[in-house]
């Protein structure tokens, strides 16, 4: 997100109207999460229908940089990941584990069937890659989503939200907020920029600005939604969401700068394409998954 998690230095003539269809794509897409996020089997095949469609994305950006990946086996890995995620409560057999082996071996017996071999390593380790980078850590949602340790009594108790929604919305406000005030804090008052050669927009005090509003989102949430965690707990799990988004970010940004491209796509106005939308959620996801987990059981 080179747009939304940019704590710029400085603004462009633009920046007012992409700022506008943000704005309104944020409006439209905020309260179709939040239906989707109320049921389970939404909420998972609403994300494999995302890791498709990043996956796709990101393919397409590795082939404009003369790779490539294939894109039928990775998609079909990525939604694989889901799948495991979503079948894993029914079952004691590790479904993670027989979606991870069986795409390391898919993959690359797939590459048996291509004619031209010359290349076919690459073509392999990027379609896996790829595929687990999208699949493997987005499937966390559904992960989330499965949770269903009672929340205690909260100020949005008459929404009688479920438990695993509660989770899933913690991930999608401590990153979206994060990445809003690290935008706007960063735009006012940015002087010392982050990482000029992936992002040059970004500075440190954009990122401390999210990285506080990451903490205060994660504390916050704790009576809202009733979460059954202690607010240290959701400090220690927002500071860590709130750093690994920006890390999220620049990641993508390193797999574009490498291919040279801007934004993965133009599906959602103002914001780029679904991966553009997503690589913060990439890594805060998996990060707020396992730190909850890591507090229900202490």
């Amino acid at each position: 997100m080179d747009g939304a998690n940019a704590a710029s230095a400085g603004s462009s003539p633009s920046s007012s109207s992409s700022l506008s269809r943000r704005l309104a794509s944020v409006v439209i897409l905020i309260p179709l999460i939040v239906a989707i996020a109320w049921w389970p089997w939404a909420t998972a095949g609403f994300v494999a229908l995302c890791v498709a469609l990043a996956i796709s994305e990101l393919f397409a950006l590795l082939r404009h940089g003369g790779f490539a990946p294939r894109r039928l086996p990775g998609m079909s890995l990525g939604v694989a990941f889901c799948a495991a995620a979503a079948l894993q409560p029914f079952t004691q057999l590790n479904l993670a584990g027989l979606a991870l082996s069986g795409g390391i071996a898919g993959t690359l017996v797939y590459e048996l069937t291509r004619h031209d071999r010359s290349t076919s390593l690459q073509n392999w380790a990027l379609t896996f890659t790829g595929a687990a980078y999208v699949g493997w850590l987005l499937s966390a949602f559904i992960q989330l989503r499965q949770l269903a340790t009672p929340l205690q009594p909260g100020l949005l108790a008459p929404l009688q939200i479920p438990p695993g929604a509660a989770w899933v919305f913690l991930v999608l406000a401590i990153t979206w907020i994060q990445d809003s005030a690290a935008y706007f804090v960063g735009r006012s008052l940015g002087r010392t920029r982050m990482a000029p050669i992936l992002s040059p927009k970004k500075t440190w005090e954009g990122f401390a600005g999210g990285l506080i509003a990451s903490l205060l989102t994660a504390v916050a949430a704790v009576p809202l939604l009733g979460l059954p965690i202690s607010y240290l707990s959701a400090a220690l799990i927002g500071l860590a969401a709130g750093i690994a988004g920006p890390l999220g970010d620049l990641g993508e940004s390193l797999i574009k700068r490498q291919v040279g491209v801007k934004d993965s796509g133009a599906m959602i106005p103002g914001h780029g394409g679904i991966l553009d939308r997503m690589d913060s959620l990439l890594f805060t996801a998996p990060v707020v998954y396992y730190g909850v987990l890591l507090t229900l059981v202490m």
